[in-house]
Formats: structure tokens, C-alpha cells, sequence
């Protein structure tokens, strides 16, 4: 029986069995479709007239319920009702094959393999991401902007934990008018304005004793009302009027720019992401060229949905051979190792951990050095890689912090020794030390 994952392998074997007699064959596109079917495209010169038939019914045969029919499991370029579509698609990823792509039409998830956006924000941007929830992420967020506040930054902190916020209660002690949904929304018939996003943005009472200044921009509001309904909607892409495809990600980056050009925009941005491989991960981790820290426990079910990730991420279009580019994604990730305990063997078991999930997605050690890149290889320990975690410390007392009553809050001892780490790992990612300053101290 043939089944989801093996077909397209099945596909491939026969391509490369029909033109195994040495002819090369310029390029094969295959288009997989929501049930899973696939088509193949070929260029119209591929096969001799009498050839067509003859392969479309071993195709079809081969792959059995994965196929769509004979009539189209095989198809000339000049076939197709607009070639462009599919030949010159965005979406479209290189397989282990010469000259071959997949186009994989999915419902949701299709920006974990675009690439990013061409979009370079003058405030520095952080993302926390998970696999799984109840990691502690917001929670760290959240004392990661007092801790910035604390050291004179206007932190701006956005709740895009949509369907499950968070964020915005542990630090609000009211909600704003409107929220994010709200702009989101507006957002798909052009309406996103200035004056929304103002309504759904209000200052944190924590950093009043600071000197800096703690905004958060909310999931919802008091007036947010009809939000699953939205909700259901903020997801789904639409054209502009050049035809260019505006989805989430498209969205948030307008966001972005209209925060940058508020008349008090904030000196760094804190993003809280929806835990899980959902829409709105896909959109923040990959399309926003943002700093992400990827918060993970040392269990079995985390390290099994970021094994799944990975594998998906390594023909994403943000990925390139030999990590050559500033732009790549693997330099934009971080580890952080959530709730550890403070003792070097769970740090050491960690750290190995997360080695052996990441040792796939870094370059192949075995591969080659060519002309077109060098494998980029890390050590174990090498701190300044990817899979080297930033630690948080195991406290179990800090899940019933409150930070939004001066009389109930936390020592700021207590704090520090909790996540004194992850602060100062976050904010070397924020703003980088330049290697000409290193050098010179």
C-alpha cells in the first residue's frame, strides 16, 4: 500500500528509472495536492509524443490512491493553465533529486518554507517560540521586559499568543480598548490604522519605578468583541491589487513598520508567540528576520516536535548551505532550556539533547567542500551555536508571581537568579557586540 510519505520517493524512483539511459532531464516539478495527490510536470520535450501514455499509466498505477488518474498524474508544461503558477512559485522546494521540486499545497503551515521577507526594521526584534505550551515562556518575557525596563529601554511586548493569551494579563492590570485581533482584522480590508493599533497598546504599571518604560500591545481588549469569529479569519491570505498574495506574515510586517513610525516608537520590540507548528509560528520564526529563542523542557515530547520542525526546516528557502549568509535562519534561532535544574548534569544532558536534534539540521559534516560552501560544523559545546541553550533555572515559586501590584512583586534578587542567563543571552541577541569592539577591549 502506498501512503503519504512514501509516494513522492516512489515518484522520484520511476522518474529517474525512465531517464536513467543517460538523458538529463532539464527539470521536474511535481505538485502535491490537499488529499496528498501528486501530479508531475514535465517540459513538453521530456518524452516522445508516443511516451505520455505510456508513462502517465505506470505512474498512475504505481502510485496507486496517491494518484489523481491517469488523465493528470502527468502533465506537459504547456498543460498547465498558468505555467508561472507553478513553475516560477515562491512556495516551490528543492528534493534530493537533480532538477526537481515539490510544490506542496497546503491549507496552513506554507510559510514555514518561504523565504523571508524583504524587510529590515530599525528596532531591534525578539521572538519566543515553543513546540509545546506551559514551558514558561510568556512568564520569561514578561520578566525579560522588566528586566530591559530596569536598564532604561522602551520595550514594546506584542501578545501574539492569539488563542491562547497570556502575556498581556501577567503584565496588564487593565486591557486596552482594542487588540491585535482587532488590528489584524481591520488589517485585511486595508483599515489597519494608527488609531487601532494606539487603542490596543497600553503601558505596564511594572516599569513605573524604572527608568524605562514597559508597553504591551494585547491579544484582545475590552471592546474585542465576535473574537473567535476573527480569529477565524486573521489566518486566510488575500491579493493586493497587483495580485501579490498579503497573509499573516504580510500583515505583521505592516504592523511593524507603522509601530517603527509611531511618534514614540519604542527601542526594542518583544514578540510572544502561539506555542505549536501553527500558522502564526510559521509566520514569526520565519518570514520576519527576527532574533527567535526556542524554549524547550529536556522531555521526549518537546525534542520529538522539534525533531519534526527541523526535518520540515531543512529545505525551507530561509536555509542555505554552509549557514554563508547573515540572513540564514539557523543563525537567527536560539535554544533556551527551560526549567532546568541548577546542577551541571541536567545542563550537560540538555545540551546533549539538543545536539543530537540539531545535528540534521546543521550542514552535512560529510559533505564535500566545494567551490560553493564549506559545511558549517559546531562542536557539542560550542556556546555560539544555535542548539546551545540559553538556561532558565527550575523554580517552581515563580509561577504564581504577579507583576501587577507593587506590594505582591517578586524580589528582584529572586529573579536574577532564576533567569540572569537568559537575560543576558537575550540581550546580546537584541544588540549583538561587535566583534571590532571585542577586539579592541
Amino acid at each position: 500500500m502506498v501512503k503519504f510519505e512514501t509516494a513522492i520517493p516512489l515518484l522520484l524512483g520511476a522518474l529517474d528509472e525512465k531517464f536513467k539511459a543517460g538523458a538529463v532531464i532539464s527539470r521536474a516539478h511535481i505538485v502535491r495536492d490537499l488529499a496528498g495527490q501528486l501530479v508531475l510536470v514535465l517540459p513538453d520535450e521530456a518524452l516522445q509524443p508516443d511516451e505520455w501514455n505510456e508513462f502517465a499509466k505506470e505512474l498512475h498505477s504505481l502510485l496507486e490512491t496517491y494518484s489523481p488518474g491517469e488523465a493528470r498524474v502527468l502533465l506537459r508544461e504547456s498543460d498547465l493553465i498558468d505555467p508561472t503558477d507553478v513553475l516560477d512559485s515562491p512556495d516551490k522546494i528543492s528534493l534530493d533529486a537533480p532538477n526537481s521540486w515539490l510544490l506542496d499545497r497546503v491549507l496552513t503551515n506554507q510559510d514555514w518554507v518561504r523565504p523571508p521577507l524583504l524587510h529590515q526594521t530599525t528596532i531591534p526584534m525578539l521572538v519566543a517560540y515553543s513546540v509545546k505550551g506551559g514551558v514558561g515562556r510568556s512568564t520569561a518575557m514578561a520578566m525579560l521586559a522588566w528586566n530591559l525596563a530596569r536598564k532604561g529601554k522602551d520595550v514594546l511586548v506584542i501578545d501574539l499568543d492569539l488563542e491562547a493569551p497570556g502575556i498581556g494579563s501577567i503584565l496588564l492590570d487593565e486591557l486596552p480598548e482594542c487588540g491585535l485581533v482587532d488590528w489584524l482584522m481591520e488589517s485585511i480590508n486595508s483599515q489597519g490604522t494608527e488609531e487601532i493599533l494606539g487603542s490596543a497598546i497600553r503601558d505596564a504599571l511594572l516599569a513605573q519605578d524604572t527608568d524605562g518604560r514597559i508597553r504591551v500591545l494585547a491579544a484582545y481588549g475590552k471592546n474585542s468583541n465576535n473574537y473567535i469569529s476573527k480569529l477565524g479569519r486573521i489566518y486566510g491570505s488575500t491579493l493586493d491589487m497587483e495580485g501579490k498574495i498579503i497573509g499573516l506574515a504580510e500583515r505583521l510586517i505592516q504592523l511593524l513598520d507603522m509601530i517603527a513610525n509611531m511618534q514614540d516608537p519604542p527601542d526594542s520590540i518583544l514578540i510572544d508567540s502561539r506555542a505549536g507548528l501553527h500558522d502564526i509560528g510559521s509566520a514569526v520564526v520565519t518570514r520576519l528576520g527576527a532574533e527567535v529563542l526556542l524554549f524547550a523542557r529536556n522531555d521526549d515530547q518537546d525534542w520529538w516536535s522539534y525533531h519534526q520542525l527541523f526535518e520540515h526546516l531543512r529545505v525551507s528557502q530561509a536555509v542555505s548551505k554552509g549557514m554563508g549568509s547573515d540572513d540564514d535562519l539557523r543563525w537567527k534561532l536560539k535554544m533556551v532550556a527551560a526549567q532546568t535544574a541548577p546542577v551541571e548534569s541536567a545542563r550537560r544532558d540538555w545540551v546533549s539533547r539538543s545536539y543530537t536534534e540539531w545535528i540534521d539540521f546543521y550542514d552535512d559534516e560529510s559533505a564535500p567542500v566545494t567551490t560553493e560552501f564549506t559545511p558549517q560544523t559546531f562542536a557539542r559545546d560550542a556556546v555560539e551555536a544555535p542548539h546551545f541553550p540559553l538556561f532558565i533555572n527550575f523554580e517552581p515559586g515563580i509561577r504564581t508571581a504577579c507583576l501587577t501590584n507593587n506590594n505582591d512583586r517578586p524580589n528582584w534578587d529572586f529573579i536574577q537568579a532564576i533567569y540572569s542567563e537568559f537575560f543576558a543571552g537575550a540581550e546580546e541577541r537584541l544588540w549583538p557586540i561587535k566583534q571590532e569592539n571585542i577586539s579592541g577591549s
